[in-house]
């Protein structure tokens, strides 16, 4: 599947308008305009996680890092360079 930059700024943009409530893949594609499948969303979800943009607790409930409100801040540019956590320190929330 190929990467879709903006939905995955998109996915970002939904997660923050949530506020402190946590998104599943039902609420975001819900939120999203047109029809996106789950499996997509998922899918740029996890891409998102990869860049430490999102994070996902042991529900399967998806939110913002502070990485990722830096990065809508900075004007949406998601792909600029991040200070994103090293891989061996992030995991699921508790």
């Amino acid at each position: 599947m190929k990467r879709d930059k903006a939905l995955m700024g998109e996915i970002l943009k939904q997660l923050a308008s949530f506020g402190t409530l946590y998104g599943d893949v039902e609420k975001i594609q819900s939120a999203l305009p047109g029809q996106v499948a789950p499996e997509v969303i998922l899918h740029h979800l996890r891409l998102l996680y990869d860049r430490g943009l999102a994070a996902v607790d042991m529900h399967n409930f998806w939110r913002v890092t502070d990485q990722g409100y830096d990065a809508l801040e900075a004007g949406g540019d998601l792909f600029s360079k991040h200070d994103a956590p090293p891989p061996g320190h992030r995991g699921i929330d508790n």
